[in-house]
This record gives structure tokens, C-alpha cells and sequence, in this order.
């Protein structure tokens, strides 16, 4: 039996865990958590509903602390998962709603990329762990992943593959389609390139337009591309979720489909993000070997990857160099500057988790002056 290692029980976490809870295929789960009772009781939910389905899940809960590299890795080698997810994240998005809405709204302007510190820190210490243990297993990274995995990438840790971003895009853009020219969506494929800023412009305050994409419309196998105002179906079809978290159950699903299509090999043709270190999302097919980045002859890789790139720089990174040091967009570290107290225009993977205490500190500083 394959065994699969998730570590973190939050949102997308135990949505997923509901869904491994219901399906059929045949794998046991260790559910890891620096909270044990907390995924011990996730797991016990997600067990009991599966009952009603006649299933019977394999889910075993242990206490996992990713910043103790050394543990962790004891933990890989011991287990020989097949697959590892990590969903876990040291400052989740969408706290900073709790803020007034004039402090929100400027902190939102920054983009997510500004709190990368906070994205990367805990993929990066699994990363670590799974390359000690010299365990060979596929790395699905749930945490930004149009941006931690290409800096995981320059450091030699890359992951197999993310989840979500362009993969709540094109689903979404299929529906879109489908229920605008009234047909069924399985009449609807797309190929699209795109970036995790495509998914939150038409939802956060302050992103800023214009990101470039790549994308092909075919109805019935027929290119009809020219037929639509594409700037508007990408816009439009993010506006189908409902606003705040319901959209954290699609991500896991994203997320269990690509951990079923690398570990049976499936060969499936879909899209996801940071394939294999890369930035931003791409169609690719999912196989037991890996993610393969799989374009219309029209597009080139190199295309592909500059129009994620220049996208990137409108989610508040500018650029990730060679050696894996993060530089931010100049209206990032202004508006960080200025509504946070965050003084920093570039950093250092090494760095991440020192900088993510800040943030997190300057956070709950600014919390409590406007509680």
C-alpha cells in the first residue's frame, strides 16, 4: 500500500482530509501536525463521515515540528512515504482582514508575495527534511507555490509540483465558458499560463492590472480563442467563487487530484503551479515520474516562463535570483515600509523564518493598536 506524508490540518488541510476520507483509492496517511490532538480529532471527523460511504480510511495523526529539520527527516526516513504535502503555512493570507479596512486595503496593495518569508519558511524546512532523509518521494508544496517553489527550485529543493492558483483558475474558466455559451463543460479544454496574481486581482483590494497570461479556448476540440474576450474570462470566471475561504475545499481538491495522478501515474493532462521549480502556473501532465510542462506548439517554454516572471513582479516580487535571494518589487517595500514597519527589499532563503517572526510580530503589533 502507498503511503502518503501531509503535514498540516488548517483549512485546505482538512478539506482534504475529508475527501482522502471518501474516495477509493488505497493508501494510508500519516497526518502530521505540530498540534497531534488537533489532527487526531480532524482525523476521527473525516473517518466517521466516511463511514456513511461505506469507506473505511487509513489515517494515523503524529506530532510533526517543521523547524526541527533533523526530527522531521528521522520521521521520512522511518515512514518511506511515496508522497509528501506540505499545507502549512507560519502566517496564513487572510488575517490581515481582520484590519481596518483602510490598513487592510493598503497592506492587501503590497500583494501576497510580501509576506514570502511567512509562505516559505516551514516548505522550505520539509524540503530540507526530505532531502536529508534521501527518502525519494514526489514534493506537492500547497503554500504559494506560483513563488516559494521557484525559490525552493534555486536552492536545490524543488518540488514536484504546487496546487491551486491557476489550478482555481481553469476549472473556473471552463465553467465560465460553458455556462456562457450554454453547453455542458466537458464540451470546454483550455491551456493557460498564468500566475497566482490572476487569481487575487479580481478578489483583493489593490493588485494591480494588466498581468500578462497565455491562454486557448477549444469547444469541442475546436480552437475558438478569437471568439472570446479573454481578459474578461479570466476576470469573470474568478468572480464565480464566493469571497472569503469556500474556495480553500477547491484547492484541496486540486491538491488530492494531483497527489492521485503522480502516485498511480496517471499521466494526466491538467494545470498547476511550480512544476518542478518553476514560477507561476503551466499546463503539465502528471505521471509516477513527475510534472511535465505541457504546451500548445504555439507556445514556447521560454514564453511561458517570462510572461509567469512578469506577472510575478505585479505580486510583489521583482525578481528571484540565481542564488534563490527574493528582491521585492518596489511598491511592495514601500507599502510594507510604510504600513507595516517591514524594512526589507530583499532576502535570503536562509533568512525566511528570522523575517517571518517579524512580520508576524509587526503584525500583532499592528493588530493591537487597532483592536
Amino acid at each position: 500500500m502507498e503511503k502518503v506524508l501531509m503535514v498540516g490540518t488548517g483549512d485546505v488541510g482538512a478539506h482534504l482530509l475529508e475527501f482522502m476520507a471518501r474516495q477509493d483509492y488505497p493508501y494510508e496517511v500519516i497526518v502530521g501536525d505540530i498540534d497531534e490532538e488537533k489532527a487526531r480529532l480532524l482525523c476521527n471527523n473525516a473517518s466517521i463521515g466516511a463511514a456513511h460511504h461505506g469507506k473505511n480510511p487509513n489515517f494515523r495523526p503524529v506530532k510533526i515540528d517543521l523547524l526541527d529539520v533533523e526530527g522531521t527527516a528521522e520521521l521520512i526516513e522511518k515512514e518511506q512515504p511515496s508522497a509528501i504535502i506540505n499545507l502549512t503555512v507560519m502566517h496564513t493570507w487572510h488575517l490581515i482582514r481582520q484590519l481596518p479596512e483602510d490598513i487592510y486595503s493598503k497592506i492587501s496593495s503590497a500583494a501576497l508575495g510580501a509576506w514570502l518569508p511567512c509562505q516559505l519558511t516551514l516548505a522550505m524546512k520539509l524540503g530540507q527534511a526530505l532531502k536529508e532523509s534521501g527518502v525519494n518521494a514526489h514534493y506537492i508544496n500547497t503554500s504559494l507555490s506560483c513563488l516559494t517553489n521557484p525559490v525552493l527550485g534555486k536552492i536545490g529543493l524543488a518540488p514536484t509540483i504546487g496546487i491551486g492558483n491557476i489550478d482555481l483558475i481553469a476549472p473556473a474558466v471552463r465553467t465560465y465558458i460553458a455556462q456562457q455559451a450554454n453547453i455542458q463543460r466537458s464540451s470546454v479544454e483550455t491551456l493557460q499560463v498564468c500566475h497566482h496574481q490572476h487569481w487575487v486581482f479580481p478578489r483583493e483590494a489593490g493588485y494591480l492590472p494588466d498581468a500578462p497570461y497565455l491562454m486557448k479556448i477549444m469547444i469541442d476540440k475546436k480552437d475558438v480563442t478569437s471568439d472570446w474576450d479573454t481578459d474578461k474570462v479570466m476576470y469573470e470566471s474568478v468572480k464565480l467563487y464566493p469571497a472569503g475561504l469556500p474556495f480553500t475545499s477547491v484547492s484541496a481538491s486540486s491538491t488530492l487530484k494531483n497527489l492521485n495522478a503522480l502516485l498511480f501515474d496517471e499521466n494526466l493532462l491538467t494545470h498547476s503551479p511550480g512544476p518542478n521549480g518553476l514560477q507561476g502556473g503551466y499546463p503539465v501532465k502528471l505521471s509516477a515520474k513527475g510534472a511535465e510542462v505541457f504546451l500548445p506548439s504555439e507556445w514556447t517554454l521560454e514564453q511561458a516562463i517570462k510572461v509567469n516572471e512578469e506577472a510575478g513582479k505585479l505580486d510583489a516580487i521583482e525578481e528571484i535570483k540565481d542564488d534563490g535571494t527574493v528582491v521585492f518589487a518596489d511598491y511592495t517595500y514601500r507599502m510594507m515600509k510604510e504600513a507595516l514597519g517591514f524594512d526589507c527589499k530583499s532576502f535570503i532563503p536562509e533568512d525566511s523564518e528570522k523575517l517571518a517572526r517579524e512580520q508576524m510580530t509587526l503584525f500583532k503589533e499592528l493588530i493591537q493598536k487597532h483592536s
